[in-house]
């Protein structure tokens, strides 16, 4: 069966070559499909073993613990990675990058989703963790969202609400997400443009873009931000071994070099617990960490 992909197999990969942090341990079967049928094929694979089933984009926005993962891990980045324009809207793949659409829809004089760019993530991931900044989340532009089931069948979901939550999407048990219809609007190029690189060098100026990260670790509390509360108890540059608590931004954990996953948890269960002793608030994890420690 795995041989009729035509995509990537790979057995034990590192999965730190596949996760913006540069840290994880290996996937017993790493797949990147080449198109639909293959996603069909590595589900009916993995169903057949009894193998869990992991999906990753890009590889941001992840903690992959040091002795990785066991059962099958979907690299959906550089699959389904088309868009296509229909009046102002979109209807783009999974593996297509949230950046990469902005700015091909802006060469359309189609813009609204200017608050998202330079958010590292693909679509799939950005509406699976429905990303967003304090302008606006991707569940602001999103119409239609497209499933691969577990027993094969293609599937159309409209969200409604309640569908979208802070960092969370109510995805259908088990499907893989493969791809989104977004809502744009009609702008003059030069503005979208002007916005653009306001936004991107804000960015660059608050954010530790230079080192390898997973991007905010945690969720912002009611009324607050995760990143003063770390400040304020002192963690701001707290190091250990290649892992740190980054200076520019508190709320990133760079891997300045032969960083663990062990390392990026002892820090995140620091910060924990000095801002639950401080604070009297329970900071929730914001990336999503997987496979074994």
């Amino acid at each position: 069966m795995l041989g009729e992909i035509r995509g990537e197999v790979r057995f034990k990969e590192p999965l730190s070559f596949h996760t913006s942090l540069r840290i994880g341990g290996a996937a017993d079967f790493f797949i990147v499909p080449q198109d639909v049928e293959d996603i069909r094929l590595a589900l009916a694979f993995a169903d057949k073993e009894q193998l869990a089933v992991e999906v990753v984009g890009g590889g941001n926005n992840l903690l992959v613990r040091d002795r990785g993962i066991r059962g099958v891990v979907l690299k959906l980045e550089g699959c389904l990675g088309r868009a296509e324009f229909h009046g102002e809207e979109a209807v783009a793949g999974a593996g297509v990058s949230l950046s990469a659409l902005i700015r091909e829809a802006a060469a359309l004089n189609l813009g609204g989703m200017e608050c998202l760019v330079g958010i590292p993530a693909t679509i799939g991931g950005a509406v699976a963790m429905n990303a967003g900044t304090p302008d606006g989340w991707i569940s602001d532009f999103v119409s239609a969202v497209y499933f691969l089931h577990p027993d094969g069948a293609l599937g159309e979901f409209k969200p409604g609400p309640g569908a979208f939550g802070y960092r969370a999407f109510a995805a259908p048990p088990g499907a893989v997400l493969i791809g989104a219809r977004l809502r744009l609007q009609r702008r003059p190029f030069a503005d979208i443009q002007r916005e653009i690189k306001v936004r991107l060098k804000q960015k660059k100026a608050s954010q530790p873009l230079a080192l390898a990260s997973a991007g905010c670790v945690w969720k912002n509390p009611a009324g607050e931000a995760a990143s003063r509360m770390i400040e304020k108890v002192g963690l701001r540059g707290k190091r250990l071994n290649g892992a740190e608590i980054s200076a520019k931004h508190a709320n990133f954990i760079v891997n300045r070099g032969g960083a663990m996953a062990a390392d990026v948890l002892a820090l995140m269960d620091l910060t924990r617990e000095r801002v639950q002793n401080h604070f009297g608030v329970t900071l929730e994890p914001e990336i999503r960490i997987l496979g074994e420690g």
